[in-house]
């Protein structure tokens, strides 16, 4: 009894206690509406609460439809922003009181008409350049199309129209000028716009290319030069700007390289096949362009018979020089020959800072360094800084033993034991030229040009150095063809700004120059502006390397090469065999070892053949370049047959029966003695065989039909081969 009173007694006092919050909802409808913020696609209602409301509901529809929207519970709050709301459209807001035992007052309710148009919250003028500008807006309600209304001041207003984009390029404008800017996003006929913006356009900017002389990409710090090494000037180039770290040449040697540079133009077109080749006269290049649309134009080092072919030079102002002897450097001063007893990377950097000081805007400067092109003198104040730092060679350095062209070893003239020395005195003189471009930076910050210079950091063409126990350029390894290119534009680029999934190449310079200088060039180039590579309009996942000729190597043939993402195919132009290179480059980086001959590779290479034969096609590559006697050197090819198939023949067997220079022997023997006939069976060479494997050299038989004899204590066996050369 007692408990069933006491339950009954909870059971009161929480009825009264519920009674008594109930009684404390006051279900007044809100009053006081009203509508703010009104968009074309947002609106807030507000409204007045009664007193000990605990909740509100709000919905709306459009006005003249029966159909609310779900109700939102805001809570006790006393406004709320409808969103996604159509444009220039009447629509019905209410709101209800609530509470929480379900009862609600009456709805209440007003009516309100959506705007037209929004404009932009936020409007952002950014990447300014001489000639055009970028622009972003933030805005809250989605639209159509977007105007912009751009007029010079004193000057006729002119209106772009562009569809929805996440930017908006503005080109077309005059340099050094000022603009009034207003952007809308109301469909025609509406006019309203944003608040004026005013956009000042910088003067022309100034052009500085800093090419080098066989300077590999990987001489800097940025690059991942040794640990020692130190270049924080051509690093801030880099790091203030964009390093695109797959840069390329598309033919490896100074003049060819150089040649493309000025014009923009493939190898085929320039018709520069070596060192012994100028540049036609006939040909359009960047000082010309320039000099054309305001430009003070001028040279200062290196010519390598680029410029200066026909009567009238390119350049406003030269300080050219292809000669260094023992009283000097001879240069070309405007035409006057001169000797200047003095370090060259000096010279041309005093040069180039009395051109930044004393020219006025816009300079274009070609400036050509011999850095660090043989024979390596670095500066004074820079010589023996890198004594006792061991170089950290890599895998790369040693020499090729199997399936390489049997070509590139021949009179081949290493360093030797002095390779570290060399090194070492290389990137001293790297490190007296940072130096140098430590002071064109001073000169650019002192007149306050920095800011408005497109500044470009690159070299002709990489160098081997060692690698493969090589040295020199021309062939299509990776330190040859692979070169630094560092860009500072700040119009452009963002700093710290790294592109390693594009391969941009040297006959992208010309280009990217008159892009920058807002000069719309209608003549032939190959290449392509480096900013199209940067914001991703333009793709180029791989590309085509040419090198017919060099006058200077007797020994090697045409080289042609497909370098992509992931694999190298390179082929030599050889009389009778077919001699190639295929190389992971994803999981072979340092193209260590050749597939050519890998069956897992096989089905692989016939494609990258088929691009080959395609891609000659499309460049109308049909140049003829010096054909030799080349072969792949492969001791070891029979093994490797054998390994693969997991047995060995129970007789000799040679390899290949048709040849050029060479044929491998193997033996199934512990010893054989073997014997080289002629057709007629004269007997022209015998020795004795102790190894499995061996090789013999035919270099000096004429063409023609031979036998290879061989005889193991009574067993004998014979061998046919063709010999053409």
């Amino acid at each position: 009894m007692k408990f069933t009173r006491y339950f009954i007694l909870v059971i009161l006092f929480l009825s009264g206690n519920i009674q008594s919050f109930a009684q404390n909802c006051n279900l007044i409808p809100p009053s006081n509406l009203s509508i703010s913020n009104l968009s074309s696609c947002n609106a807030t209602l507000q409204w007045t609460s009664g007193t000990s409301v605990q909740k509100f509901t709000v919905s709306y529809r459009i006005k003249g439809t029966g159909q609310w929207s779900p109700n939102v519970n805001v809570g006790t709050n006393t406004s709320y922003q409808f969103t996604g709301l159509l444009a220039s459209t009447k629509y019905d807001f209410s709101v209800v009181s609530k509470c929480n035992d379900g009862t609600k007052s009456e709805r209440v309710k007003i009516t309100g008409k959506t705007l037209a148009c929004t404009l932009p919250d936020d409007v952002k003028v950014t990447a300014i350049n001489s000639t055009s500008a970028k622009i972003e807006v933030v805005t809250s309600c989605s639209f159509d199309t977007l105007s912009i209304s751009y007029q010079p001041v004193g000057g006729v207003a002119k209106t772009k129209s562009y569809p929805v984009a996440a930017s908006y390029t503005l080109d077309g404008l005059s340099t050094d000028s000022v603009y009034l800017i207003q952007v809308s996003t109301c469909p025609k006929p509406i006019t309203s716009w944003t608040p004026t913006d005013t956009l000042h356009l910088p003067a022309l900017p100034n052009i500085i290319l800093i090419i080098l002389d066989d300077g590999r990409y990987d001489y800097f710090s940025c690059n991942g030069a040794p640990s020692f090494v130190h270049t924080p000037n051509i690093d801030r180039i880099a790091n203030e700007g964009v390093n695109f770290q797959r840069s390329y040449v598309v033919s490896s040697l100074c003049a060819p390289s150089r040649a493309t540079i000025a014009t923009g133009l493939f190898t085929l077109k320039t018709n520069v096949k070596d060192n012994l080749h100028p540049l036609n006269p006939s040909f359009v290049t960047i000082p010309e362009v320039l000099g054309e649309n305001g430009y003070y134009t001028a040279l200062v080092g290196k010519n390598h018979f680029t410029f200066f072919q026909g009567s009238v030079p390119e350049f406003d102002y030269y300080l050219a020089t292809d000669i260094k002897k023992e009283d000097g450097i001879h240069y070309d001063y405007n035409g006057v020959k001169i000797i200047i007893n003095k370090e060259d990377e000096l010279t041309h950097t005093d040069t180039a800072i009395a051109l930044i000081n004393r020219v006025n805007d816009p300079l274009f400067l070609w400036l050509a360094y011999r850095v660090p092109h043989l024979p390596i003198d670095p500066l004074p104040s820079f010589k023996g800084d890198y004594d006792g730092f061991p170089i950290p060679w890599k895998a790369d350095t040693a020499k090729y033993t199997v399936n390489y062209p049997s070509f590139i070893y021949i009179g081949q003239k290493i360093h030797g034991y002095t390779l570290d020395t060399t090194y070492r005195a290389t990137l001293e003189e790297i490190a007296g030229l940072d130096s140098c471009i430590g002071e064109l930076f001073k000169a650019l910050e002192t007149t306050n040009k920095l800011d408005n210079t497109l500044l470009i950091f690159m070299s002709d063409n990489g160098y081997l150095m060692g690698s493969h126990w090589l040295n020199g350029k021309v062939k299509s390894y990776e330190p040859s063809i692979r070169i630094p290119l560092f860009i500072r534009y700040p119009a452009w680029f963002e700093p710290q700004s790294i592109i390693k999934d594009q391969f941009a190449l040297n006959m992208d310079i010309a280009p990217t120059i008159y892009d920058a200088a807002g000069i719309d060039f209608t003549g032939p180039m190959d290449g392509r502006s480096l900013r199209s590579l940067y914001d991703g309009t333009f793709s180029r996942q791989e590309y085509y390397y040419l090198m017919p000729h060099n006058s200077g190597d007797n020994n090697t043939p045409a080289i042609r090469c497909i370098r992509d993402q992931h694999y190298k195919y390179v082929h030599y132009t050889c009389f009778t065999d077919t001699v190639e290179e295929f190389f992971d480059m994803v999981n072979d980086s340092l193209e260590l070892t050749n597939q050519i001959n890998n069956s897992a590779y096989q089905s692989l290479i016939a494609q990258y053949r088929i691009k080959y034969d395609s891609i000659r096609i499309a460049w109308q590559d049909i140049a003829v370049g010096p054909k030799k006697e080349c072969y792949i050197e492969n001791p070891f090819v029979l093994k490797e047959m054998y390994e693969e198939t997991e047995s060995t023949p129970d007789t000799p067997s040679i390899y290949p029966n048709l040849t050029s220079g060479s044929v491998e022997i193997f033996i199934p023997w512990p010893d054989a003695n073997a014997g080289l006939y002629d057709e007629q069976g004269a007997v022209l060479r015998s020795w004795k065989i102790t190894d499995s494997y061996s090789k013999t050299d035919l270099q000096n038989l004429p063409d023609g039909i031979y036998l290879l004899h061989f005889m193991h204590q009574g067993a004998s066996f014979t061998e046919k081969l063709v010999l053409k050369k």
